[in-house]
């Protein structure tokens, strides 16, 4: 019976002994994994992405005078904070305990040179600082990577359209924004702003007037903020619209600049050929809310949401002044002068005062009246 004690308290304290070992060279492992980055590159050096995808699809984009372009969009601007910024997570990412390490799992995770989801080659100078192969998603909101001629699979937190290579996810959208001081005048059809010391106003504004503060803000955040959606090359379309226009506006500028703005129609569904539209079918709606708008200051033509042109297109005059509110007859009796009151002549020396009229009724006569007096009596005769 002892014996078998001993020999169970024996393999208890191998087990134990062995979890400790595990453990402590797991965590060796990973401190040992953790040192030093995945990457071999600074993130200021790099100047030029290309990104490249399994069925041969391919997006660049270049670094030009501290701007992102997208080269083969003629040179259109490239959101820079975006691009930057996927530089700087994988400039920063440190080696990890890796998630596989055989060739087998590169191909079965795509994450091989022949077999990935996506493939981001870094330059500097047109030479290749690293080569970057992104694949499958092991969970929410993370993709496998591994670095070329790296055995190691790592997963890093990214989102597949982080990666994607549609031009239209890479644009500057705020291509078309403007400070407002650049203001100077806006020729709307149904109104035109002037600046004047209190900022973008009404040009014929009357004394009897006033303008609402909080519509013009908005007016003029949404005529210096416009967002665009995407680029539709340089060519114009009949279908664009821009032929017969829905909106032109103009933008003059501090320093003489001029921006002008043609807005085109959004295309109309089509109906089917052949099919009668129901009683009580609402009426047809644009194929999508957007606008196409020529700015003066682009090559490229470009898409707007709709709800940021309607807000221009319904700008009025009307909207944005009312009449001075009338001042309280209070007020009014208190700032005017009396007019019962006589008109105050030139000063004069006063007159002396005149003895009171004789009233033949006191207006308040005293409570006991004095008695008179008796005559007195003559000398005796």
């Amino acid at each position: 019976m002892k014996r078998w004690i001993v020999m169970c308290a024996i393999v208890a304290l191998a087990q134990a002994g062995l979890a400790v070992w595990t453990n402590v060279a797991r965590h060796a492992g990973e401190t040992q994994a953790n040192k030093g980055p995945l990457l071999n590159l600074q993130a200021a050096e790099i100047n030029e992405l290309l990104f490249e995808d399994g069925q041969g699809q391919k997006l660049a984009l270049k670094k030009e005078a501290d701007r992102w372009l997208l080269p083969d969009s003629g040179a259109f601007p490239a959101d820079a904070e975006r691009v930057q910024g996927l530089i700087d997570r994988l400039a920063a990412l440190l080696r990890g305990w890796p998630e596989a390490t055989t060739s087998e799992a590169a191909t079965r995770f795509k994450v091989a040179p022949d077999k990935f989801e996506r493939k981001l080659s870094l330059r500097a100078n047109g030479k290749d600082v690293a080569v970057v192969y992104f694949g499958a998603s092991p969970g929410l909101r993370k993709v496998y990577l591994r670095a070329d001629k790296d055995a190691d699979i790592q997963a890093m937190p990214l989102t597949p359209n982080e990666l994607e290579l549609q031009v239209d996810n890479w644009i500057d959208a705020g291509v078309l924004r403007l400070k407002p001081e650049q203001v100077t005048r806006v020729e709307l059809p149904n109104l035109q702003l002037a600046r004047t010391q209190d900022g973008l106003q009404p040009a014929d504004l009357k004394p009897e007037e006033e303008l609402i503060k909080e519509r013009r803000d908005a007016l003029v955040k949404r005529l210096t903020g416009l967002s665009i959606s995407a680029i539709l090359g340089k060519e114009s379309k009949p279908e664009y619209g821009l032929d017969t226009p829905v909106l032109r506006y103009t933008v003059e500028l501090e320093g003489g600049g001029k921006i002008d703005y043609v807005v085109g129609q959004p295309p109309k569904p089509e109906k089917p050929e052949g099919q009668a539209a129901p009683e009580d079918a609402q009426p047809p709606q644009p194929a999508d809310a957007s606008y196409v708008v020529k700015a003066s200051n682009q090559e490229q033509l470009l898409r707007i949401d709709g709800w940021q042109i309607e807000e221009l297109k319904n700008a009025a005059r009307a909207s944005l002044v009312r009449t001075k509110a009338k001042q309280p007859a209070a007020l009014r009796q208190s700032a005017a002068p009396d007019a019962t009151a006589e008109p105050a002549g030139p000063a004069t020396a006063p007159e002396p005062l005149s003895p009171p009229a004789p009233q033949t009724q006191p207006v308040n006569p005293p409570v006991n009246p004095p008695v008179e007096a008796p005559p007195s009596p003559g000398p005796a005769q």
